[in-house]
């Protein structure tokens, strides 16, 4: 009679703690299953349940940076910008030749409407991809806005060499060059721009003082 109790002692283990015994999970495979369950956590609306599986993932072994970078979107999906920023800014210092959290950077500057801000987040993403449309036109619009008309206009030329087509750049450079007394370079931008679409916001105007 013992022998098909012991025979049957391994089915038992396996009914109770659904695991065969050679089938023992990788600590990987463990790894795995915290992040995909901080994933269906976040799916179902339960962000600190999942921001706390991610503290979990982490402790027990996980990519730091990756932990990191879910942290900072957990957080900025709650609106939590300034601790988004944190853990953007950490996994930037962790990786730092990553674009992911300086765009995540980027991301929580404009989310707040803080273009000072994003004007920085927009040069650190400069600053590993020169050609950023996205970073390029937000330094473009924070140095417009903060009057800094001579970086505002750099940023808007570059964009127009990489797009000669956008029409907002051009709209920017126009504007940048009138400000800073360039009053032809300014008519240029504006007689161009009017000439593909009549009906651009202030172009008419631009061209208008650019007569005065």
């Amino acid at each position: 009679m013992k022998r098909p109790l012991l025979l049957l002692l391994p089915v038992l283990a396996f009914a109770a703690t659904g695991v065969a015994p050679d089938e023992k999970k990788s600590k990987e495979e463990a790894l795995g299953d915290l992040w995909q369950e901080s994933i269906g956590k976040e799916s179902s609306g339960e962000a600190e349940a999942a921001l706390k599986l991610t503290g979990e993932y982490s402790k027990n072994g996980g990519d730091p940076y990756l932990a990191t970078m879910r942290a900072a979107w957990l957080q900025y999906g709650q609106k939590k910008h300034d601790e988004a920023a944190r853990y953007y800014t950490k996994a930037a210092s962790l990786q730092p030749g990553a674009l992911s959290p300086r765009l995540g950077l980027l991301t929580v500057a404009q989310d707040k409407a803080d273009l000072a801000a994003a004007v920085k987040a927009g040069e650190l993403v400069l600053g590993l991809e020169p050609t950023n449309y996205r970073a390029l036109m937000a330094v473009a619009w924070g140095s417009f806005q903060a009057k800094d008309y001579t970086k505002a206009g750099s940023a808007y030329r570059r964009v127009m060499a990489l797009y000669p087509e956008d029409m907002d750049a051009l709209s920017g450079a126009g504007w940048c060059a009138f400000y800073k007394g360039q009053k032809m370079e300014a008519k240029s931008c504006f007689r161009r721009l009017l000439s593909v679409n009549p009906n651009y916001q202030y172009a008419k105007q631009g061209l208008a003082a650019t007569s005065n």
